[in-house]
């Protein structure tokens, strides 16, 4: 051979390797479907609410939470939606948090006694979503492949 066609072969060769190498990625683990949606209670939108998907036949969960208009986008560690099939779905409250207003006792006041298992405590939570929506949900969608758009219509009285 020629020294003129080593470096076209050796070129070709590399070519052909970086072909190969791109051709396996991105294909690997399941196929996703976009989802989104809104979450309405008795026709009025629900927000701050966490919605998961979770696979029927397992595998990875894909969770989103609604903004001020209840709308939602899932998304899961592989990315944007939610595995392609059959999914339980769970709607609920997320615990609120110490808002700006609230009382901080004065540390300064002779009467003032801490509460030494204030740290460990957790602070009391009342899910307002029915349980049949969250810890008995009921409720199965199938996510398909491309945009799903899946609006989760849900009422306080059974």
């Amino acid at each position: 051979m020629s020294q003129a066609t080593t470096p076209c072969l050796g070129l070709r060769v590399g070519i052909l390797l970086i072909a190969v190498l791109m051709a396996g990625c991105g294909s690997r683990g399941p196929k996703l479907g976009a989802v989104k949606g809104r979450v309405t209670m008795d026709g009025q939108p629900l927000s701050k609410v966490i919605v998961t998907f979770v696979p029927a036949s397992g595998g990875i969960s894909s969770s989103g939470v609604t903004n001020e208009q209840g709308e939602y986008e899932l998304a899961c560690p592989l990315g944007r939606g939610a595995v392609i099939g059959q999914h339980r779905v769970y709607v609920q409250s997320q615990p609120a948090t110490v808002s700006g207003d609230a009382i901080v006792p004065d540390e300064d006041d002779p009467s003032y006694r801490p509460d030494p298992y204030a740290s460990v405590r957790a602070p009391e939570f009342l899910e307002k979503i029915p349980a049949r929506y969250n810890t008995q949900s009921q409720l199965v969608y199938e996510v398909k492949s491309g945009t799903n758009v899946i609006d989760l219509a849900l009422t306080s009285q059974p």
